[in-house]
């Protein structure tokens, strides 16, 4: 009887370390799929079907099926800004927002790391990490904060004339790829 239970008792240890090994390859292979969805920074392609210049001269593509707000308006910090959002208010949880500030490299000393400390004394544990953006014919510097369930991206866009335009925005996870396909659609009249 003892060898059936020894028998037994082996097995279920092989069952459990197999179980334990499977465990942590769908884990690996989870967090490499992860990490290679923010490395590329969006999963669905840009889809413009709607052109729009602000008063403050910042162009933009964009896909009106997701932005439905696009307006010229007045902000607490920033002042004049084009605004694109998802809707009129922020009452829904799928609330997105970008802010388009047309300056000059001497409208703010550090306008990415001024932000980021905005947002750490509003919200706390931010999280800041670079972020690959592409505007023809610009410099783009970005981040992006993990703010609870929400990213807030940073940027800096700057073009040889030396006119910058100062993104920011507001974002669920899942929808980033909306913010990095507008932004990058960014264009000065």
């Amino acid at each position: 009887m003892p060898n059936e239970i020894d028998r037994t008792s082996s097995a279920q240890r092989r069952s459990s370390k197999l179980l334990t090994a499977m465990a942590i390859f769908i884990c690996l292979g989870i967090a490499a799929y992860m990490v290679l969805t923010l490395l590329v920074n969006r999963q669905t392609p840009a889809t413009p079907d709607t052109h729009y210049t602000g008063t403050n001269g910042v162009s933009v593509y964009y896909d009106s099926s997701v932005w439905s707000v696009c307006r010229m308006t007045e902000d607490a910090t920033l002042g004049t800004v084009l605004e694109l959002a998802t809707a009129d208010t922020a009452d829904s949880e799928d609330y997105q927002a970008v802010l388009l500030q047309r300056g000059t490299a001497d409208s703010y000393d550090n306008f990415i790391e001024d932000s980021e400390a905005d947002l750490k004394q509003a919200y706390g544990v931010i999280k800041p990490r670079k972020v690959n953006l592409t505007v023809e014919g610009a410099t783009v510097e970005a981040v992006r904060c993990d703010i609870r369930t929400y990213y807030a991206v940073l940027a800096t866009i700057t073009y040889d004339s030396g006119d910058v335009v100062y993104v920011s925005a507001l974002t669920k996870l899942a929808s980033i790829s909306d913010v990095v396909n507008l932004v990058e659609s960014v264009s000065l009249s």
